[in-house]
């Protein structure tokens, strides 16, 4: 476990564990690399190096005041694939760190990726615009982003509450609400207001490698309709699987089924 430097010194915190192909993990919101302990476990087992970064913001990594947007994360990213000096990694993104990998892989001509996974991802476009009618209403956002300038820890108990179609055990969701509150309040609202915001429909016409997207039929926070089957359409090389099981959350609804799709893809 290290840090590494971004580019205007923000330090970043980096969980580096085995060996074999690399997999680097991009963390959704509001938690941090931790929420993917329990894909570690079995991709670990099998041979991978599970890279985990936390994202500025979020978990051990800094906390400052400022730029919270997609090009600044895709660029953080970057500092951490050169500084590890990485080559041909999988790139798994868990919902907002999808539109992150989305992102990245357009802002850095997929420099050191050879494949990428989209988890539940944020991407490429969650609110309607003008030419896409079908996106959330940001009146279905905006709740959370108020909740997390006025009360982040019922906000985010709120939020956890929708990120699940299977039960969870009290202490699960005791434990994802804890990653939750690791969070900067800073990064909790500014970030939201990015994934809100963002249209990354332009990004998908510029990868080019294998993509699997990942998603739950269920999901209530990224609709399947709106993300993984838009991302299918657009991405040339892209796969969709559907979690019938599963909402936002398939790391935890189905995961051994993740796992094995995660270990199938990246071997």
């Amino acid at each position: 476990m290290s840090y590494v430097t971004a580019d205007d010194g923000t330090e970043l915190y980096v969980s580096d564990l085995g060996s074999g192909d690399p997999i680097v993990f991009l963390h959704g919101w509001p938690l941090s690399h931790r929420m993917f302990e329990y894909q570690y476990h079995d991709l670990l087992e099998e041979g991978f190096r599970c890279i985990g970064i936390d994202l500025r913001g979020y978990g051990n990594s800094d906390k400052p005041a400022g730029e919270y947007s997609y090009d600044r994360f895709a660029d953080d990213v970057k500092a951490v694939l050169d500084a590890l000096e990485l080559e041909d990694v999988t790139l798994a993104g868990f919902s907002m760190g999808g539109g992150i990998a989305t992102h990245y892989m357009s802002r850095h001509d997929e420099a050191g990726v050879g494949k990428l996974a989209l988890l539940a991802a944020a991407s490429p476009c969650l609110t309607e615009k003008p030419d896409f009618p079908e996106g959330l209403d940001e009146s279905d956002v905006n709740p959370l982003i108020e909740g997390a300038r006025t009360d982040r820890a019922a906000m985010n108990a709120q939020f956890d509450g929708m990120l699940f179609h299977t039960d969870q055990s009290d202490e699960m969701m005791d434990w994802t609400w804890s990653l939750g509150m690791e969070a900067s309040g800073v990064a909790t609202v500014a970030s939201a207001e990015t994934w809100r915001d963002a249209d990354l429909r332009p990004d998908m016409a510029d990868i080019t490698v294998p993509t699997l997207v990942c998603h739950g039929v269920h999901d209530e926070i990224t609709p399947i309709e709106i993300t993984g089957e838009v991302l299918e359409e657009g991405i040339e090389n892209a796969e969709l699987v559907r979690f019938e099981n599963s909402g936002h959350g398939l790391t935890a609804d189905e995961t051994e089924k993740l796992n094995e799709e995660l270990a199938g893809f990246a071997g």
